[in-house]
């Protein structure tokens, strides 16, 4: 007959009777709770992946920060959902921008980076910068980014929200904040 050992904290007390648990009851509401546990958690990881696949199309933004751009920028990636292979040049990415709920005009300045080819289902990353005066110079992606795109989009101090439309989704709002104050050290 198996015991159970004393609880470490000693709890329990020594006239109580020792727990068979080779007892075919025991063992048996032992099981069950175990795969009732198991399919609980197994439920909640399928739900949980449901819902990941469900906004794996969606573009993802994140910020990106810099030395460069006057003004705020993004790393967005992009999937390419056209069901064939597209270049990563191709117009899907960031097609669209909207700047506190407002589709910015498809003013794109500059889009240097590399050319390669993305197959139906992989993600594409690239660098939008929203520049707060026109600059001439438009520096190369880097950190895997494959492209990097400039839209000139004035932006008052304070909260703003950002959104980028890759084919036919539409990412999540993004906030973020723009600080306007300059410091000249001369």
């Amino acid at each position: 007959m198996g015991r159970l050992p004393k609880h470490p904290s000693g709890g329990g007390h020594a006239h109580e009777a020792p727990i068979d648990v080779t007892s075919p009851s025991l063992a048996a509401r032992a099981y069950e709770e175990g795969n009732v546990k198991r399919a609980t958690v197994s439920l909640l990881l399928l739900l949980s992946i449901s819902v990941v696949a469900q906004d794996s199309s969606k573009p993802r933004i994140s910020p990106f920060f810099d030395r460069i751009d006057d003004g705020p920028a993004f790393f967005v990636e992009c999937r390419n959902t056209t069901g064939g292979t597209v270049s990563s040049a191709h117009v899907m990415w960031a097609s669209s921008l909207r700047i506190d709920s407002e589709v910015l005009p498809d003013e794109v300045h500059g889009l240097p980076g590399l050319r390669t080819d993305i197959p139906p289902g992989e993600v594409w990353r690239g660098i939008v910068a929203l520049r707060q005066s026109q600059r001439p110079f438009y520096p190369g992606p880097k950190f895997g980014a494959l492209l990097r795109s400039t839209r000139t989009a004035l932006l008052t101090q304070g909260k703003h929200t950002i959104a980028v439309q890759c084919g036919h989704e539409w990412s999540e709002e993004f906030s973020f904040y723009w600080e306007t104050e300059t410091h000249d050290p001369f």
